[in-house]
């Protein structure tokens, strides 16, 4: 979890004042085109967690961490229409264009999720 924590707090200063998801910096196209990507990615596992698709959900998680995930994702099946109402709470907290920080909120509760960008330009799940 420090480690956690620390990467958060050296990414919190890379979307600076003019460099935030609405407004990233004019010389950085690649950086607002992966925000949208970002966005549009986001929807699309909100979806899959709706329909309650747990072999689509998984193909948004990074190959590196679905091993800690799949078996959980596969035997709670039926709760991810749930974990779609507490994913739809997210809120962006930091983002370089290629790391992302959310938050959700459970029972009260405040969550991180992290999405980072793949090498073939897709995000994908990290922590959960």
């Amino acid at each position: 979890m420090p480690f956690l924590l620390l990467t958060v707090l050296l990414l919190s200063g890379s979307c600076g004042k003019n460099d935030t998801p609405d407004s990233p910096g004019n010389n950085d196209e690649e950086i607002k085109q992966n925000l949208v990507l970002l966005e549009e990615t986001t929807g699309q596992i909100e979806k899959a967690l709706s329909a309650g698709d747990p072999a689509t959900f998984l193909g948004f998680v990074s190959p590196d961490y679905e091993k800690y995930y799949k078996d959980a994702v596969q035997a709670n099946a039926t709760k991810l229409v749930q974990f779609a109402d507490v994913f739809k709470t997210r809120k962006l907290l930091t983002c370089d264009g290629y790391y992302a920080v959310y938050e959700v909120q459970y029972n009260g509760k405040k969550y991180e999720i992290t999405m980072i960008l793949d090498d073939e330009g897709k995000w994908k799940l990290k922590d959960l």
